[in-house]
């Protein structure tokens, strides 16, 4: 025995380390194939399947979490203008006045 360990590939990437598994499907996934939804990875293709079905309101989410992500999406716009005016002021001091 070696000693060495071998890392596990993306699926879609077989040259790439796969840095973590999709939890619908178990596909072994890189950094580019893998989007964190509250915590969770998922491949590319359960993402799309899963928000083609939030779209046509038959997830199986259910309602409530649509709402969640109309919330986000406000949270995070809210934070984007707080950036944009800071950002404003130190480019331009008194320009948003």
């Amino acid at each position: 025995m070696t000693g060495f360990v071998t890392a596990a590939a993306c699926t879609n990437h077989p040259a790439r380390e796969a840095v973590g598994i999709c939890v619908r499907c178990r596909t072994r996934v890189c950094s580019e194939c893998t989007t964190k939804v509250e915590g969770i990875n998922y491949c590319v293709a359960c993402l799309a399947e899963l928000a083609a079905a939030g779209q046509d309101g038959h997830g199986a989410s259910g309602g409530r979490r649509a709402g969640r992500g109309v919330l986000s999406a406000g949270f995070h716009l809210a934070l984007l203008m707080s950036l944009l005016y800071v950002l404003l002021e130190v480019m331009l001091p008194g320009a948003s006045r």
